[in-house]
Order: structure tokens, then C-alpha cells, then sequence
């Protein structure tokens, strides 16, 4: 099973938020939905965020 929990922690040890992400134009609404689901996203999406919060991979999905 995929987690963001990951994703959420570092978000809040940045003081950002999931919109941030979606207004910088990584994704689109509606990943960002798949995300506080826990759906599951494209890997190019992972990267994008892995480069934009300068963070490894493991701060941003975890699979269980």
C-alpha cells in the first residue's frame, strides 16, 4: 500500500501545505486529491516534488 505520509511531514517541517505544491503547478487538483486519498500518482509527479522541496524520495511516499 502506497502512504504520503511521508509528503505531509516534510510539508509541515517546511511550513507548507498541499495547495503550495498544487499552486507551484506540480500537479493538478486532481492528483492532488489522488494524494489525501492515498491513490496512486505518477512517478514524474514524485520527482517533481523530490526536486521542488529539494528532499530524497523516502520524504515523499512510503510503501507499507
Amino acid at each position: 500500500m502506497i502512504s504520503y505520509e511521508p509528503l505531509f511531514a516534510t510539508l509541515e517541517e517546511k511550513n507548507a501545505k498541499l495547495i503550495d505544491l498544487l499552486n507551484a503547478g506540480l500537479f493538478s487538483s486532481r492528483t492532488a486529491a489522488k494524494f489525501r486519498k492515498g491513490e496512486s500518482v505518477q512517478l514524474s509527479t514524485i520527482e517533481k516534488i523530490c526536486k521542488y522541496l529539494d528532499v530524497p524520495i523516502e520524504k515523499v511516499v512510503r510503501i507499507d
